[in-house]
Formats: structure tokens, sequence, C-alpha cells
């Protein structure tokens, strides 16, 4: 039996092929700048944000 070649197949293969790689390298990117020691001030500043009085 031959296989079918469709667009749904095509367009899986491609999500698979390239998206996926490129979404891991955005979250990775994004979580190695969230846990970088320069960042600690800025993120303390921003979480003590809510609870400061003006």
């Amino acid at each position: 039996m031959k296989a079918i070649v469709s667009i749904e197949n095509l367009v899986s293969q491609f999500v698979l092929s390239f998206w996926t790689p490129v979404f891991v390298g955005i979250f990775l990117a994004i979580v190695f700048y969230a846990l970088r020691p320069r960042n600690k001030a800025l993120f303390d500043a921003a979480a003590k944000m809510p609870l400061r009085e003006d």
C-alpha cells in the first residue's frame, strides 16, 4: 500500500521539523535571561512594585 501525500502530512512534518526547535530555543533563551544573576535586582524591584505605596 502506497502512502498518500497530503497537505496535512506536509504541514505536520514542517511544524515538527522547523517550529518545534525554534520554540524550544526561544523558551531556553527566556529561561536563561530570567535566571541571569545580573537581572536579580531588576526582578526583585518588579516583585515589590504592587506593595509599594506612592
